[in-house]
């Protein structure tokens, strides 16, 4: 089949789409104008007939031959200057009528002029006042009413339409939300009122729904109405009320969900290309954890001044933070964005979602390259000339580098230093690297490995032009291999859910704020200073555990919780500093300074020979022991039964 046929036959063609598109705008665009027309020229003779109740004087038919098509003209032409015809009919308000009243303002204020300056010289065109106020008050109401009955008629077509709805919130995001179900009855959303915590508004009546109670009467009030679903009307609403919500719905059947953020509802519509369709979603994980987010110090302008124009490079560039990081880099206004990662696919997916989704291409640019190959490592740094460095490359998991011990010195030791190295003989401006809480007091490799790739940037920092630093935080919601992902997994096969022990308990934070708070510590960092994110409260993670199952529709008699024991190199509690590293506020908040206990570059230097020959021949033990020699509180920690 030729390109043409298979065109004509999927209707795949962009041209022929385009062409009827744009006829159809065309020709709706016209339509209003002569609604418009219409319009105007009944109000002009409405008008008229009013004044002169209905027998026009003889002396006037001049005047209204010349004045009635006159209006038309100017009423149309102010109409397209004022915007009118971009507006959509369907979404006309109060802020759309009031560009209707100054275009109708403008064109009577015009006939008043002429009335002094035109009708001085020929009384012909003496337009009595009242004429140009009634004309000017029909065709504005008539102009926006017409615009108006579409509006109704589709709001009063299926009333009953879609699952009966209580709206938490009755401020400006719940009435959004009730106008929004009633502009889109496909989203099969029927508010029958809100609950509000604001005493003034209880028992009021907001958009024609009354408030009905507050949140803690949500169960009374689902019940009262027969309610199915409940929205949340605020995605910034507190964690824990959205916890409580959950919990009173969740054993009455009713489904409960929330209202997206702003960025999240325009890629929910982009993707659809519904616009109704990002209006609201599924609560999710992160809205139950008892922390909120972290609000930012800096604004976005603040990290534009420091990043835009800038060349930066992330290694790691497809993991789930490096990938978070070149997301919000990408808004930013660099001169090159390097993709440094050393899994295809994981590339591929990256840059392609900031090339070609988001049409950065000129500013993107994907390096495959694996940060243990120094050579190639040595090329890139040469051919591109970095200004920052994110370095987010790490091995993370706890229980496989307990397997594989020389690897993660291979990779969060060496490459680090190598890394860190480039940097400096090529004149990087800056150098973050992402850690861990886990280097405190570790009881895993991969956390001693990332305790000595600290030292390694701090011992770095005092002899070169490079601004090092590092960033600690501990885990964050849905990254890759994490326990949220492992739960998710174990409940959509039907259970059991598996937790180490009944007290562990594990700091969170999400995905995009953990990147924003390292784009913006990557801002104040120098001297090899290790800064530490205020992770908030932590969470236990059998909590945790019973939190998804719910969140997931289930209880604990379907999806049973049972307790395992802990791996090799875990901990039942996270550390995010020690008494001795003099934890202090910066003028970043929520981020903190501390200065944790340099080694001595010697005995640094002695170790790091030590590992090389070890890493080589891959001796587990041999490297575990420098690894206690490196003084860092490491201590082996086995596995616990349950």
């Amino acid at each position: 089949m030729t390109p043409d046929r298979s065109a004509r036959w999927t209707g795949a063609s962009p041209a022929l789409s385009g062409s009827h598109a744009a006829v159809g705008r065309r020709s709706s665009k016209a339509a209003e104008l002569m609604l418009d027309a219409v319009l105007v020229m009944v109000a002009g003779l409405l008008a008229y007939v009013a004044r002169f109740e209905g027998r026009l004087p003889p002396t006037f038919f001049v005047q209204l031959a010349v004045i009635i098509p006159a209006l038309v003209v100017l009423r149309i032409i102010a109409n397209q200057l004022f915007g009118v015809y971009r507006l959509v009919w369907r979404y006309v308000g109060l802020a759309e009528a009031l560009r209707f009243a100054q275009a109708t303002a403008t064109v009577s204020a015009l006939l008043l002029v002429s009335r002094f300056t035109i009708g001085a010289f020929d009384g012909h065109f003496i337009v009595p006042f009242s004429i140009i106020i009634m004309e000017g008050a029909l065709s504005f109401f008539g102009m926006v009413g017409a615009r108006f009955i579409p509006r109704i008629r589709s709001e009063r077509a299926r009333p009953d339409a879609g699952l009966p709805t209580v709206i938490i919130g009755a401020g400006q995001g719940g009435l959004s939300v009730a106008k929004e179900a009633v502009r889109h009855p496909e989203l099969g959303i029927r508010p029958i009122g809100f609950l509000d915590d604001d005493p003034t508004k209880a028992g009021k009546e907001i958009g024609n729904l009354r408030v009905l109670g507050t949140v803690a009467d949500v169960v009374r009030v689902v019940r009262a109405t027969g309610a199915e679903r409940v929205i949340i009307s605020s995605a910034s609403i507190p964690s824990k009320v959205v916890a409580r919500v959950m919990d009173a719905c969740t054993p009455l059947g009713v489904e409960v969900k929330i209202v997206r953020g702003v960025y999240e509802a325009l890629d929910a519509t982009a993707a659809s290309g519904d616009d109704g369709a990002g209006l609201v979603r599924e609560v999710r994980i992160e809205d139950l954890l008892a922390r909120d987010p972290v609000p930012p110090s800096l604004s976005l302008d603040d990290l534009r001044r420091h990043y835009g124009g800038k060349r930066v490079l992330v290694t790691g560039a497809g993991g789930s933070i490096g990938s978070e990081l070149c997301r919000q880099l990408a808004g930013m206004g660099l001169a090159k964005l390097y993709l440094c990662e050393r899994d295809e696919t994981n590339l591929f997916e990256i840059e392609r979602e900031l090339a070609g989704v988001k049409n950065l291409g000129g500013v993107v640019t994907p390096v495959l390259l694996d940060i243990m190959d120094a050579k190639a490592l040595e090329r890139t740094f040469k051919d591109l000339q970095p200004q920052i460095v994110f370095h987010a490359a790490a091995y993370k998991h706890v229980p496989m580098m307990e397997r594989f011990p020389w690897e993660a010195v291979r990779n969060n030791v060496f490459a680090t230093k190598q890394l860190a190295e480039l940097a400096d003989e090529h004149g990087v401006e800056s150098f973050v690297m992402i850690s861990t809480d886990k280097v405190i007091n570790p009881t895993s490799v991969m956390g001693a490995t990332k305790r000595f790739a600290e030292q390694l940037v701090q011992e770095m920092a005092p002899r070169s032009k490079t601004r090092f630093s590092c960033v600690r935080f501990g885990n964050v919601l849905g990254s890759r291999g994490s326990v949220v992902g492992i739960f998710r997994d174990q409940i959509a096969r039907g259970g059991p859910v598996t937790v180490t022990h009944p007290e562990a308990t594990r700091y969170f934070m999400t995905i995009p704020e953990a990147a924003n708070l390292v784009l913006q510590g990557g801002t104040i960092g120098a001297d090899g200073e290790v800064f530490l994110l205020d992770m908030g409260e932590p969470v236990k993670i059998i909590d945790l555990a019973r939190q998804m199952i719910r969140l997931s529709g289930f209880t604990e008699a379907q999806i049973p919780i049972r307790v395992v024991g802990t791996r090799p190199g875990e901990k039942l509690f996270e550390e995010l500093s020690t008494t001795a590293e003099n934890l202090a506020p910066t003028d970043v908040r929520k981020i903190f300074r501390c200065r944790p206990v340099p080694l001595d570059p010697a005995r640094l230097n002695q170790l790091l020979e030590r590992l090389a020959f070890l890493v080589k021949a891959k001796d587990g033990e041999g490297v575990r022991q420098v690894l206690r020699d490196l003084d860092i509180g490491y201590e082996i920690t086995p596995a616990r039964q349950a």
